[in-house]
């Protein structure tokens, strides 16, 4: 029997604008949804298969062969239990390979959880956050969740990267500084000695976004990496992800790289479960196997470069980018766009804003790409 329940003395409820009990209760700014291959498909015209996600900077050519093994391997009983709260398998596994110990490293559901985690550790109302744009917009979104006041940086054109000093200006009295290398949209990368230049001294906490930088290294990019930054700065903490260069989006996995003096505290703040037994298993499958995966980053950075060199031979600006993407500018991006829609390509546009009238192409594996170049041929 299906149980009534009573109402409120009088008949009314707690509250007509319950809105108002949430400590959020006026406008906020969500992160921009991305229309699923269904839906963009059915905008097109055209079958779901036909649908190529250039817009998306997931890893082409499919899953690593070490995902692919260690899913097969992974018996579905353990379902059921959870996994090791303290990640002891999967922390070694991601120290193996970016050579720090494992306690400094603190695992998350993807690098947006991370970027909560980190925002809401740092800055809370009457807080500034520096982000310097265009960039992420998860930072600017995460900063507005916590109260805290965003103060954008913006660049004079795409292709220019901001001055340190600039930087250090609006940083002099946050609490809270963003930084993104390679940068996402525009791929430049920022050197190690920037970095340094901007955080040493600075009564902030600096945040590194290198979620793209095992697709720097790839191209051949030597100066990028900011984690020995973090054995004489205490005020750094790099994020990196297994969703871009391992090609894990779909399950989910991040994590942070925190200096010694801020491991036990981060340790203590993140989630106790949020990555998953199966995504732990998944992780440990890509990590196990670098000849694999660097093979993999080679041949998609070559890719990449057929991808520049075909737009820049259109008469596209193109930025000079270490990332696995191209970010480029025809003679009319959302009417491009469109065209490339129908024929199932999906591109990454921008509205109003400095990126406006660019776009933005994943490499991704030799045919799909060669497929977007077809069409870019024909279009332009």
């Amino acid at each position: 029997m299906r149980r009534v329940r009573a109402p409120l003395a009088g008949g009314a409820r707690v509250s007509r604008g319950p809105l108002r009990l949430l400590r959020h209760s006026g406008p906020i700014e969500p992160y921009p949804l991305e229309p699923s291959d269904a839906e963009l498909a059915a905008e097109a015209g055209v079958v779901v298969e036909a649908i190529v996600r250039f817009d998306m900077n997931t890893l082409g050519g499919g899953p690593l062969p070490g995902v692919v093994a260690a899913w097969r391997g992974w018996d579905p009983a353990e379902v059921v239990e959870y996994g090791d709260l303290g990640y002891a398998r999967l922390r070694a596994a991601i120290a193996e390979v970016i050579g720090v110990a494992p306690h400094r490293i603190i695992p998350g559901a993807g690098a947006d959880e991370l970027i909560r985690l980190v925002t809401t550790s740092v800055a809370g109302p009457g807080d500034i956050v520096v982000v310097p744009t265009p960039t992420f917009p998860m930072f600017a979104i995460e900063a507005g969740l916590a109260g805290a006041r965003v103060a954008p940086v913006p660049r004079v054109h795409p292709s220019r990267r901001q001055q340190v000093s600039e930087l250090r200006e609006a940083a002099a009295v946050a609490t809270l500084v963003w930084t993104c290398s390679p940068n996402n949209p525009t791929g430049d990368a920022m050197p190690i000695e920037e970095i340094r230049a901007l955080a040493v001294g600075l009564e902030a906490i600096v945040v590194v976004d290198q979620v793209y930088l095992e697709f720097a290294e790839a191209a051949g990019v030597t100066d990028a990496d900011a984690i020995p930054l973090l054995d004489d700065l205490d005020n750094v903490i790099v994020l990196r992800s297994l969703a871009k260069a391992y090609g894990l989006a779909g399950a989910r996995l991040g994590y942070l790289v925190v200096p010694d003096a801020l491991a036990e505290r981060f340790d203590a703040l993140r989630l106790p479960l949020s990555v998953s037994a199966a995504t732990e298993v998944l992780a440990l499958g890509a990590l196990g196997d670098p000849a694999a995966s660097g093979e993999r980053l080679a041949a998609i950075m070559s890719e990449r470069r057929r991808l520049a060199e075909a737009v820049a031979a259109l008469g596209c600006e193109v930025l000079d980018g270490v990332a696995n993407f191209v970010t480029f500018r025809p003679p009319d991006a959302m009417q491009l766009a469109q065209a490339l829609l129908a024929r199932g390509l999906v591109l990454r546009t921008y509205g109003a804003g400095p990126m406006s009238g660019w776009l933005r192409a994943t490499a991704r594996a030799a045919d799909e790409n060669a497929r977007l170049i077809a069409a870019l041929n024909e279009l332009l």
